[in-house]
This record gives structure tokens, C-alpha cells and sequence, in this order.
């Protein structure tokens, strides 16, 4: 029963390799389809030309189009138009003033 189970692994395990590897592969094969390389022996100033044609980028196999639904109950929450706030109470609230020695050092001290 233990066997059957990690075959049963191995296999789903290769299947998910090949199916993650497979564009991967077939990009690789499409870089080299059709590459010859000709040596230029000519002995004067000259330009080559390059034809360059590649299907592969022309497919879009994902899409970014993002689209937001609204939700108009949501933007409707009310603005408060004077912020009233102590920040200096909220900044040292655990720090007692006394007058012990720190083992740290002096930060707040």
C-alpha cells in the first residue's frame, strides 16, 4: 500500500515538473529554430543586415486588465474637519521618569 502511494507521488510530482518546465523548454527549442551562423570573410567596410522574425512574442498569454468594482456606500464615510490628538502622551506612556540606573543604553533615559 506504502508503494502504491509513492508511486502515485512520484508520478503527480513529474507531472507538475513537465507542465512547469514545458515553456521553458519550448522557448529554449525556439531561440536555436532556424540559427545558422555564416562567417563574414569579406576584407571591407560593410554592414549586414538583420531579418530578425519571432512569432513568440507576439502571444499574450496573460492579461492585466484589473477591472475595480465601485462601491458608492464606501466612499461615503464622513471627514472629521478638526483633528484633535496628544501625541506626546502616546509616545512615553510606559516610560517612567525615575531616577534608577539603566542597564541599557541611554535612549530615554
Amino acid at each position: 500500500m506504502e508503494y502504491k502511494k509513492q508511486i502515485g507521488k512520484n508520478i503527480v510530482a513529474l507531472l507538475l515538473f513537465v507542465a512547469l518546465m514545458l515553456p521553458t523548454a519550448i522557448q529554449f527549442l525556439h531561440i536555436f529554430e532556424g540559427h545558422e551562423h555564416i562567417s563574414c570573410t569579406d576584407q571591407v567596410t560593410h554592414l549586414h543586415n538583420s531579418d530578425v522574425k519571432c512569432e513568440i512574442g507576439h502571444y499574450y498569454l496573460v492579461s492585466f486588465n484589473y477591472d475595480i468594482a465601485e462601491y458608492p456606500e464606501l466612499f461615503l464615510s464622513a471627514i472629521p474637519l478638526k483633528v484633535e490628538a496628544d501625541f506626546a502622551s502616546l509616545q512615553f506612556h510606559s516610560f517612567k521618569i525615575t531616577n534608577t540606573q539603566l542597564r541599557a543604553p541611554p535612549v530615554f533615559s
